[in-house]
C-alpha cells in the first residue's frame, strides 16, 4: 500500500483499514506487462500468443479462439512457481475479452462462442457476488489508463483476472429506476476464464465481495480496480456545475435524487449532497474511500443527490425533501426496511443547509421573515401559493437519523457578500415561470415582501450572505429531537476578515451548537470532503452508536 508521506495523514490512512486480504491502494492499476506483450519468449504460451495476436492485428476473428488456447495454456501453470504464467494469462484474457466484444463472440447472457475446426461451443458465464441482475451486464470497460484530478487516490490489487468496469442502462420502464437511477451505471467486475476437469467457465466476479481464488488447491490473489467504475464514470458523465449554477431551471441539472447501486433492504442509505458551483462528481474520492472500506458495504447504500446550484437552496431542499418522502414509500410499497428510516445525510458546503432544513421544524419563521402577513392573506395564484407553503412551511423528515456537515456556512461567507458574490449572482437566470410569480407577488401585495427579496428572486449567492435572513432564522431553528448532528471543518487560512478559514467558509460561521462531533484540519474549502481525514471521520461517525434518545 502506497501511505501519505506526512505522517499525520499515514495515521488516518490506517484508520480507513483498506489494507485488508492482501489489496493496496495504487495508482493507477494497469495489469498489462509494461515491456511489451510477448516479452516472455521462453513461455510455453509465448509462441501462441504471438500467433493470436498476429490474428488480431490481421483482423482474423480467430484471433479470439487462439486467445482462448493461450488462457487455456496458462491456467493449468497458474499454481505453479512459472514466474510468467499470470501474465500470460491475464494478457490473453484482456484481449480475449477485447477481441470477443469486437467480433460480436460474446453475449454476456448466453456465453462466449469458442470455434475449434468444425466444432463450436458456447462457454456458459457465471455472474457471482453481485447486487446487479445478469441482465446489467451490458458493455464492458478497461480501468482507465490514468485517473483524472477528481480522484486522489485508486484501490486495487494485482492478481490473476481482468479487471472491469461494467456499464448498464437505465430502464425507464422500472419506476424506481426511471425516478432515481442515472442514466448509465457503472460497476466493477473482475474476469475470470477457468477451466476444471475440461470444462471451460467465463465468471464474472463481485471484487467488492471475493478477493480470492482456488485453483488446484492453491489460494490466489484475485486481481480488481474498486476504483475503475468511479474513473470511467468521471471520463462518461459531463460536469453540469456550471449550468446548474448559471441557468438552474435547465433540464440538465434538475433536481434528482440517485442511487448508485439497486436498492438492497436492510442497508442504510447515505445521502450525498454537494455544494455551490458543484456536482455529485466532486464525491468520487470519498465515494471511493467508502466502498473500498472493508465492511461499509455490507451496512450501508450510497445515494448522491443533484441538484441546480444557483436558485435558492430552499427549493432545492424541499426537492430532496419530496425525493426522500418518494423514495421510501416506493421502496417500501413491498415490505417495510427499518434501515429506510435511519438514513445519513453528509452535506458539503452548502448542501450542509439543505440536509439541515431536511432535520429541522420550520414553523413560522421563515415566512414571517419574508413577509408581514400570512401566507392565506396573499394575493396570488392557488399554484404559487402552494409553492411558497412547500418551501417555508415543513417539518423534520422522521427517517433520518444522522447529518454531517462539512465546511458549511451555517453564518454565511464573506465571499457572497464581496464583489465576486454579488458578481456571479447576476449571472443567475431565473426561470421564465419564478419570474413572472415574483413579479405578480411583488405587484398585487405592495409593502408585504422584505425589501431584500422585492428586487428579484433570491439566488443562492444572496442567501449566503452573512445577513441573509434566511440564515438567521436557520439559527433559531429547532433541530429533530431524534437526529445527531456531527461537524468537519476546513481550517486551511489562520488569517482571513472572519478568523480562521478554509478560504471562503470561516471556523465561526462553520460551526454549529449541539453537534455530537467536530473536527477540524488544515484542507481548503474545495477539497474538505475529499481528503482521508473526512473519509475516516465519516466512516469513525458511521460506526459510533447514536447518541440521541429514538
Amino acid at each position: 500500500m502506497r501511505h501519505p508521506a506526512h505522517p499525520l495523514l499515514a495515521l488516518v490512512w490506517l484508520g480507513l483499514a483498506v489494507a485488508t486480504v492482501g489489496c493496496s491502494a495504487i495508482r493507477p492499476c494497469r495489469l498489462h506487462d509494461p515491456t511489451g506483450i510477448f516479452a516472455h519468449a521462453h513461455s510455453p504460451c509465448a509462441a501462441t500468443l504471438s500467433q493470436a495476436a498476429t490474428l488480431d492485428a490481421d483482423g482474423d476473428e480467430r484471433c479470439v479462439d487462439a486467445y482462448y488456447q493461450v488462457c487455456a495454456a496458462a491456467w493449468q501453470e497458474l499454481g505453479l512457481p512459472v514466474s510468467d504464467s499470470q501474465c500470460n494469462y491475464n494478457t490473453a484474457l484482456k484481449h480475449l475479452m477485447q477481441a470477443a466484444c469486437k467480433y460480436h463472440r460474446l453475449d454476456p447472457m448466453r456465453g462466449l462462442k469458442i470455434v475449434d475446426g468444425q466444432r463450436t461451443t458456447i462457454v456458459p458465464i457465471d455472474h457471482e457476488g453481485f447486487v446487479w441482475d445478469e441482465a446489467d451486464f451490458q458493455q464492458f470497460h478497461l480501468p482507465p489508463t490514468g485517473y483524472e484530478s477528481l480522484l486522489d487516490r485508486s484501490y486495487g490489487c494485482a492478481g490473476v483476472g481482468l479487471p472491469l468496469a461494467v456499464e448498464r442502462c437505465r430502464r425507464d420502464r422500472d419506476p424506481i429506476e426511471a425516478q432515481f437511477f442515472p442514466e448509465r451505471s457503472f460497476f466493477a467486475a473482475t474476469a475470470l476464464l477457468s477451466f476444471s476437469e475440461g470444462a471451460a467457465v467465463l465468471r464474472f466476479i463481485n471484487p467488492f465481495a471475493n478477493t480470492t481464488l482456488m485453483v488446484d488447491g492453491e489460494s490466489l490473489r484475485l486481481a480488481n480496480d474498486l476504483t475503475a467504475p468511479i474513473a470511467v464514470t468521471l471520463n462518461n458523465a459531463p460536469r453540469t456545475y456550471f449550468s446548474g449554477f448559471i441557468e438552474p431551471s435547465g433540464g440538465a441539472t434538475r433536481a434528482r435524487l440517485n442511487m448508485l447501486e439497486p436498492y438492497q433492504p436492510g442497508k442504510i442509505p447515505v445521502v450525498l449532497i454537494h455544494g455551490l458551483f458543484s456536482d455529485p462528481q466532486s464525491w468520487a474520492d470519498m465515494i471511493n474511500d467508502l466502498r473500498a472500506t472493508p465492511g461499509f458495504l455490507d451496512r450501508y447504500q450510497l445515494w448522491v443527490f443533484r441538484y441546480p446550484t444557483g436558485q435558492g437552496f430552499l427549493q432545492s431542499a424541499t426537492a430532496l425533501r419530496n425525493q426522500l418522502h418518494a423514495a421510501v414509500k416506493m421502496l417500501e410499497a413491498k415490505q417495510a426496511d427499518p434501515a429506510l428510516h435511519r438514513m445519513v445525510l453528509v452535506g458539503h458546503s452548502m448542501g450542509g443547509l439543505i440536509a439541515k432544513l431536511q432535520v429541522t421544524h420550520s414553523e413560522h419563521l421563515i415566512w414571517d421573515k419574508l413577509a408581514n402577513r400570512p401566507l392565506e392573506t396573499i394575493v396570488t395564484t392557488e399554484q404559487a401559493r402552494g409553492f411558497l407553503a412547500e418551501n417555508c412551511f415543513f417539518d423534520p423528515n422522521p427517517d433520518i437519523d444522522r447529518v454531517i456537515f462539512i465546511a458549511s456556512p451555517h453564518a454565511g461567507s464573506l465571499s457572497s457578500s464581496g464583489l465576486i458574490g454579488r458578481g456571479s449572482s447576476l449571472l443567475v437566470q431565473p426561470s421564465e415561470q419564478q419570474a413572472a410569480m415574483h413579479d405578480q407577488l411583488i405587484r398585487d401585495n405592495p409593502e408585504t415582501f422584505n425589501p431584500l427579496i422585492e428586487s428579484r428572486m433570491p439566488t443562492s449567492v444572496d442567501m449566503l450572505e452573512p445577513k441573509s435572513p434566511l440564515l438567521a432564522v436557520m439559527r433559531q431553528m429547532r433541530i429533530g429531537c431524534k437526529v445527531d448532528l456531527h461537524n468537519i471543518i476546513g481550517c486551511s487560512h489562520p488569517l482571513s476578515l472572519d478568523g480562521p478559514s478554509d478560504g471562503v467558509v470561516s471556523v465561526r460561521s462553520a460551526t454549529h451548537p449541539d453537534c455530537q462531533s467536530v473536527i477540524a484540519f488544515n484542507a481548503p474549502h474545495a477539497r474538505v470532503h475529499r481528503t482521508v481525514q473526512a473519509s475516516a471521520e465519516v466512516l469513525r461517525i458511521l460506526n459510533v452508536p447514536a447518541c440521541r434518545v429514538k
